[in-house]
């Protein structure tokens, strides 16, 4: 079961918005400068791709979503209240667009990509020159985006926001609705579910290679 929509209102105290980075472009853009917005796009355009293609593992309909999501924000810009910071704002969009979009595809099997093509939302880590290296970060990147796959939305969401985009734990607070307490329990539970599940695999693994 898919967990429900994010709320789109309401603020965390420990994020202040008067020290939000973007605030002047936002300004602006509420005064109709779309030179601003493309500003904004360019400057979270790469954050927002990583996160849906890791949260939703559909490489083939990213860039779409991707636009959807910078349409559906720039639409809602006369809504917006800069009492929430921008990026934390911009990602509970992007966030429930993912959960929008996973509903309607709940009921086809997904799909993880192992493919090797130049596409940078699909990066986890640099790629290093050794090509050993590179070979066992490519599979620790595959393996880690299967058990991505297999953890609840709102674990996976928790992580991606953490692990992948590298947000603040008041961001993920701002983001997810949830009080930061929450915030600390909810990773520590999904990270410990992840591991169990990385355990079990390797335990599969074990027992295949074991003479019958």
């Amino acid at each position: 079961m898919l967990a429900p929509s994010l709320p789109m209102s309401g603020v965390l105290p420990e994020l202040a918005a008067a020290d939000d980075p973007d605030l002047a472009l936002v300004l602006r853009v509420q005064q109709g400068d779309a030179a601003a917005f493309e500003e904004l796009y360019y400057r979270h355009q790469a954050g927002v791709s990583r996160m849906v293609a890791n949260f939703v593992r559909y490489p083939e309909v990213v860039p779409d979503l991707v636009q959807e999501i910078f349409a559906k924000v720039y639409l809602r810009f006369d809504s917006y209240s800069p009492r929430l910071p921008f990026r934390p704002w911009l990602y509970r969009v992007a966030s429930n667009h993912c959960l929008d979009f996973l509903r309607h595809r709940r009921r086809q099997p997904l799909q993880v990509s192992t493919t090797m093509e130049d596409d940078p939302t699909r990066e986890w880590t640099l790629p290093d020159p050794a090509g050993e290296r590179m070979q066992a970060r490519l599979v620790a990147r595959d393996l880690a985006g299967k058990l991505l796959l297999e953890l609840s939305p709102r674990d996976r969401m928790l992580l991606v926001l953490k692990e992948i985009n590298e947000l603040s734990l008041e961001e993920i607070g701002a983001i997810t609705g949830l009080r930061l307490s929450a915030v600390k329990v909810g990773l520590f539970r999904a990270r410990k579910r992840m591991l169990e599940k990385y355990r079990k695999s390797e335990r599969e693994l074990e027992r295949r290679g074991k003479p019958q």
